[in-house]
């Protein structure tokens, strides 16, 4: 491995993390279905993996439909179109397709409807963990009325639908702050609420067949007690139909790692000591609210001791790291940010040097389904 920087990838550790996420939650809910979340990391091989494993799509952009259709080649059914600004053309692609339309506000049932869309769900607006109102979904006490709206256009209500934001601005300071994962309770009291909106809906004429609580949730076997509790929930609420989930992080955050170079070695005014890197917030936007894990590669010379990673932009706040725990290192050493697989880079931008390759790691001979 010559190139610096150079994201790694690992394929398997991706389907090991798909497999045990989908039998967690059907040992509790068997009829639970998944749809990887492309936003998430749209490397193609991730996303190859999650349709030969059997699970859908969750898309939140056009470019996204287009990798899912033309590229891994998924049913359109098993779609799933999401986010709050959908352009016609989106809507008239999923209408064509039967991909199912996750409809963001009432108006966007007109707009849904004109296109050609047949299927539909209705995201439900939930407050964040901050406290503040969302700005995603309907209101809850607007849904009965959404529903009757789709049904005079011919639409097909299947699914309500929620998603637990993890990231969020702090109402008191405004900084982003990221909260992730979401609590199992949190994700029960969800499953309630729709489940109860459900049985609502049905009582009017409108039988939802699907609850869609997205994504927000840890990996395996820690998503075990969501689970058990999400179940509990939509028993007691009297829903029997299928359960719909769009995991993302839990899927592919430890899945890639980037590796980079040490550029420069500094001693600041205050005696600290400066690590400047080739890699920066260009490749890890996610570092200016999480840091990453930091390690240096190969053996350990010495005692750790913390240091100010840096990257190449000329902006003060691309820091990687704050104060992450190193041996004493020379440049030339490569420096490994380990999980670092969500939101990096697809949130990735053109600032600075070109993007890092990726070298893919696939040892599975044989698909795992879920």
């Amino acid at each position: 491995m010559n190139r610096s920087p150079v994201w790694v990838a690992d394929v398997e550790r991706f389907r090991s993390n798909l497999h045990a996420f989908a039998a967690a939650w059907r040992e509790h809910w068997p009829r639970t279905d998944v749809a990887y979340s492309y936003k998430t990391n749209r490397l193609v091989d991730f996303l190859h993996a999650a349709e030969q494993a059997g699970a859908g799509a969750e898309v939140a952009c056009e470019a996204e439909y287009e990798l899912a259709i033309a590229v891994v080649e998924t049913d359109p059914g098993k779609i799933v179109v999401d986010g709050p600004a959908k352009p016609d053309a989106l809507l008239a692609r999923a209408g064509a397709g039967g991909a199912l339309v996750l409809a963001d506000s009432i108006a966007e049932l007109d707009r849904a409807a004109a296109a050609g869309v047949t299927r539909i769900g209705l995201r439900v607006a939930l407050d964040s963990f901050t406290g503040a109102v969302t700005r995603f979904g309907i209101a809850p006490a607007e849904i009965a009325s959404a529903a009757g709206a789709a049904a005079r256009l011919g639409l097909t209500v299947e699914a309500l639908s929620t998603h637990l934001v993890s990231t969020d601005f702090d109402p008191a300071t405004g900084a982003v702050v990221v909260n992730w994962p979401r609590p199992p309770a949190e994700h029960a009291r969800a499953a309630a609420l729709l489940a109860d909106t459900a049985r609502g809906l049905r009582a009017g004429g409108h039988p939802v067949a699907t609850i869609d609580l997205g994504g927000g949730f840890p990996p395996a076997p820690a998503v075990a007690s969501h689970a058990r509790s999400v179940a509990a929930a939509l028993r007691r609420g009297g829903f029997d139909g299928t359960l719909l989930l769009e995991p993302g992080r839990a899927m592919v955050a430890d899945a890639v790692d980037l590796v980079f170079t040490v550029v420069a070695v500094k001693t600041l005014a205050d005696g600290s000591r400066c690590l400047v890197c080739d890699a920066g917030t260009n490749f890890l936007p996610g570092a200016l609210t999480a840091p990453p894990r930091i390690e240096a590669i190969g053996p350990a010379r010495g005692p750790v001791s913390p240091a100010l990673v840096t990257g190449p932009l000329c902006l003060n706040v691309d820091v990687i790291h704050p104060r992450a725990r190193l041996p004493a290192v020379a440049p030339g050493a490569r420096l490994v940010a380990r999980s670092v697989g969500a939101y990096q880079q697809s949130a990735a931008t053109g600032f600075g040097e070109a993007p890092p390759p990726v070298t893919v790691r696939n040892r599975a001979a044989q698909p795992v389904s879920v």
